[in-house]
């Protein structure tokens, strides 16, 4: 495929994608880096890759909840350079595409004329002549933009070709020395590692082994030759990449077939099906081949092959990685998942340092389908932080502090977990995108112009809003004291059902219905999409508290201690709040069944104790131990300081319990290099178990105990 029909496809994937994410067409949403997204990964590694460059491709939801905003972007990967959309203001769909620059201060600098979408011919076959001048246009920028940034990754990956091919020729002909043995076998040493490489030098000759065959953009390798059937076994003769992931990547010399293979986690029998189901998904062959006639390597430079080669085995180690990056995490995360799917409420609990609380963002991120580090801007998701001061006003509703004409006043609000289950009730309809859409652009309006003016639908009254500082609707014509209405408010009567168990407002809320439609294009509610059909299809929420036993739990939940009980969500469930008499709208409240709520706790915590029994009847409990812990650590030494440690805080000496373990957490600085073995004693580890033994007579020999242990100075002859 050439560059500008791989441009053009990239293209369409882009503005396709917003489309659907922006309901104008149907389809599943992406939100992210689409590239990253499992279902479009094989996709995406073709269409981003390109003869001089790389693009990456990303999609953001803005505040509002809909997806039309330049944040979505296709950018000249390591610049600003980019592509941006324009959207039709009132449908949201792309209807232009500019080029420009992503500046800093989140500003855009445009650069190029906007090209209509529909003049580029995104689904035709082949580029049509707008489209190649808008190609032609955007590398021309890469070079006059880009040109020394472009031409240096252009270098480097010249440059690691030739490497990588002289290291196949090294690897190769010292392989058919050890096979034949006439004078120029090397048996030692048999792995070349960069820990080694001063001998490897030495030892390897002729062939000569150079250092630069070990270090590549994005990765780095090791060469092994072991002795199996003479140097002739396909588990002998290894590049491998096992030092850079946990799992093995490899390349295999098959001497009896000629050909190099590329080979993923090796054939041991713990080989997760996981992982080799994650890279057959995107596309990479366990047993991938190349041929040595067709890789050529009596010649002086690397062909298309080679080069094929490299790049197939440096992008299967970059996928690799994001699927290692968690390790054991990941599958404890998925493991997870599938029980708080079945239970609805789940807290971990552990000793200090296991990390509950990033695995908490692991569950949440695979649950709802996004990268971790992008649930903090996506509504699915919410966290706090529970401590003593939090309360039932913080968490579910209670008055707060306004400003009005001046004055000070007070008046009700959603606390956090109400607000949350009020966005995911409106996203167990699956007309909520619609609606949200056209809700959106009427409020920013309304708050653009500071009011509006909407006519009654009885008596020819008109009525005038502004918003207050829940961005509700806010009657300023009357002087009635329950004169705001919600976005919850007008999707109810949207549905065709009442806004507020009175029936008060009821009117005035079918005007703005009314107004929505013939100014904004709402069109009338599909009653084929009803709320209690669709619930089951709905998106899912998660809501994660953080140190859940910091917090007196009996006032913060009050009486949704029944609600949250996973036999009563949704509205058989449903309690009237403490403020309900305050709100306009006085529905009873309930949990929808798309939430679920993750707590995290530290079993040595002196509120555990304090725990409320009945809220523990309604959690599933999940053990997060230091053990568990190890795997978020590489270095060796540093697991076995850790684990030597905890042995002796729960020895018969020392007499503590498991609790009182330390997580991998603490060690994470001495893992990376970042920290002094005595540093970390001194600063984090003997503070916190100094404060175990507070007011014990024996504390200072214990704590002599457990440094020696950390040390390494016990009574174990292999360690002296």
């Amino acid at each position: 495929m050439n560059d500008c029909l791989k441009f053009k496809n990239l293209l369409a994937w882009f503005v396709n994608q917003l489309n659907i994410n922006n309901g104008v067409i149907d389809g599943e949403k992406v939100v992210g880096r689409g590239y990253k997204h499992p279902k479009h990964q094989k996709r995406y590694a073709e269409l981003r890759s390109y003869s001089d460059f790389e693009l990456d491709c990303t999609i953001f939801q803005n505040p509002r909840g809909d997806y039309a905003t330049k944040a979505n972007h296709i950018h000249l990967s390591g610049t600003d350079l980019s592509i941006f959309p324009e959207f039709n203001r009132n449908s949201k769909a792309v209807e232009s595409l500019f080029i420009g620059n992503y500046t800093q201060k989140k500003t855009f600098d445009k650069i190029s004329e906007s090209v209509i979408v529909t003049d580029m011919g995104l689904n035709d076959a082949e580029p049509n002549q707008t489209l190649r001048i808008f190609f032609d246009m955007f590398v021309m920028q890469i070079k006059k933009h880009t040109s020394s940034t472009t031409t240096a990754t252009v270098d480097n990956f010249d440059k690691d070709y030739s490497n990588f091919f002289n290291m196949l020729k090294f690897w190769i002909e010292q392989t058919e020395n050890n096979i034949s043995n006439t004078g120029k076998r090397v048996s030692t040493p048999a792995e070349i590692y960069k820990d080694n490489v001063s001998i490897a030098v030495d030892a390897y000759t002729d062939p000569q082994f150079k250092p630069e065959y070990l270090d590549y953009k994005g990765f780095s390798t090791g060469i092994a030759f072991f002795r199996s059937g003479n140097y002739q076994g396909r588990n002998v003769n290894i590049v491998g990449a096992a030092h850079d992931v946990s799992l093995w990547l490899n390349l295999r010399y098959i001497k009896k077939e000629d050909r190099i293979v590329v080979v993923y986690s090796g054939d041991k029998s713990d080989d997760s099906q996981g992982f080799k189901d994650y890279m057959i998904k995107a596309g990479y062959d366990k047993d991938k081949s190349f041929s040595l006639d067709e890789l050529e390597l009596r010649a002086k430079e690397p062909n298309d092959k080679v080069k094929e080669l490299f790049d197939y085995y440096n992008k299967m180690i970059d996928y690799a990685k994001n699927y290692i990056k968690g390790g054991e995490s990941s599958m404890k995360s998925k493991e997870l998942t599938k029980k708080l799917l079945q239970s609805y409420n789940l807290i971990l609990r552990g000793a200090p340092g296991t990390g509950k609380t990033y695995l908490a963002k692991e569950i949440a991120s695979e649950l709802i389908g996004i990268p971790v580090e992008e649930l903090s801007n996506n509504e699915q998701f919410e966290f706090v932080q529970f401590h003593p001061s939090y309360d039932y006003t913080d968490f579910v509703e209670g008055l707060r502090p306004t400003q009005i004409n001046g004055q000070v006043g007070f008046e009700p609000k959603d606390g956090t977990f109400k607000a949350f289950c009020n966005r995911a009730k409106l996203h167990q309809d699956q007309n909520h995108d619609i609606f949200n859409i056209t809700w959106e652009r009427f409020i920013d309006n309304v708050d653009e112009q500071g009011t509006v003016v909407i006519p009654r639908v009885k008596h020819g009254l008109e009525l005038t809003y502004t918003l207050n500082s829940n961005r509700n609707l806010k009657d300023i014509t009357t002087n009635a004291t329950r004169s705001s209405i919600t976005k919850e408010n007008i999707f109810s009567v949207w549905q065709g059902r009442k806004a507020r168990r009175s029936g008060a407002a009821q009117s005035r809320m079918k005007a703005i219905i009314q107004h929505l439609e013939e100014d904004y294009g709402l069109p009338k509610y599909n009653e084929t999409n009803d709320f209690e059909q669709k619930s089951d299809a709905s998106q899912k929420f998660v809501f994660v508290i953080d140190e859940i036993n910091r917090g007196e739990i009996s006032k913060i939940f009050g009486e949704l201690f029944y609600s949250i009980e996973p036999d009563y969500r949704g509205v058989k469930g449903a309690v009237s709040t403490q403020y309900a008499n305050l709100f306009d709208d006085d529905e009873k409240f309930y949990i929808p069944e798309n939430i679920y709520i993750i707590g995290t706790m530290n079993d040595i915590d002196r509120s555990v104790d304090t725990f409320d029994f009945a809220m523990r009847r309604r959690f599933n409990f999940e053990e997060i131990t230091a053990a568990d812990s190890q795997v978020m650590l590489t270095n060796e030494d540093v697991k076995n300081r850790m684990t030597r440690l905890n042995e002796a805080i729960t020895s018969d000496e020392i007499g503590l319990s498991n609790d009182y373990q330390i997580g991998g957490s603490y060690f994470l600085l001495l893992d990376k290099g970042q920290i002094e073995e005595l540093e970390l004693w001194n600063s984090k580890l003997k503070p916190l178990l100094k404060d175990y033994f507070r007011g014990e007579r024996n504390a200072a020999k214990k704590l002599e105990v457990l440094e020696s242990a950390y040390a390494g100075d016990v009574n174990d002859s292999s360690e002296r």
